[in-house]
């Protein structure tokens, strides 16, 4: 219980640092040290989803890893360093566990939200994983993943009904 309340102070606290960031304090260096162990609180079997619930993944961890993206655009002037971090939520899109796969999936949908359009230049390394996703054997993940593929349609404008299909 105190570890969970521990991580929650945490997340919150480095949420708002991030939230109100105005001098490029996330570099290349400080977003590769601090996104790895983001994640991996994803798959922690005593304070991740499985354990926490998927609420604290929601209002915790999602919205710090989605400033995380915004901050590090910010300190670095550059978008790539989203890469890894989409490829490390897309990676447990397959997890075994459906909590860790429903959090990733929250996630993120939470950074698409935040970063808006410029998410387009990941959507083709996204639909795959999301493909699977739509068809996930359980309620939650699935759920999820439709209302991602809706967050990326309204991003552009159109159906993902066709690259679905193709994938």
């Amino acid at each position: 219980e105190q570890r969970l309340e521990c991580v929650d102070l945490v997340l919150s606290c480095l949420f708002g640092a991030l939230r109100f960031d105005t001098l490029g304090f996330v570099t290349k260096e400080r977003f590769e040290a601090l996104m790895p162990p983001l994640i991996n609180l994803l798959e922690d079997p005593e304070c991740g989803p499985a354990a926490a619930g998927l609420a604290r993944v929601d209002d915790l961890l999602a919205p710090a890893l989605a400033q995380l993206a915004v901050a590090v655009q910010a300190g670095t002037g550059s978008d790539l360093l989203w890469k890894p971090l989409n490829r490390r939520l897309l990676n447990l899109f397959a997890d075994a566990s459906p909590r860790v796969r429903a959090g990733a999936i929250g996630c993120a949908r939470a950074v698409v939200e935040k970063v808006g359009d410029e998410y387009v230049t990941l959507i083709p390394e996204t639909v795959p994983a999301l493909v699977e996703a739509l068809e996930d054997a359980d309620e939650e993940v699935e759920a999820r993943a439709r209302d991602l593929t809706s967050k990326i349609e309204d991003l552009l404008g159109e159906s993902l009904n066709d690259y679905l299909v193709a994938s």
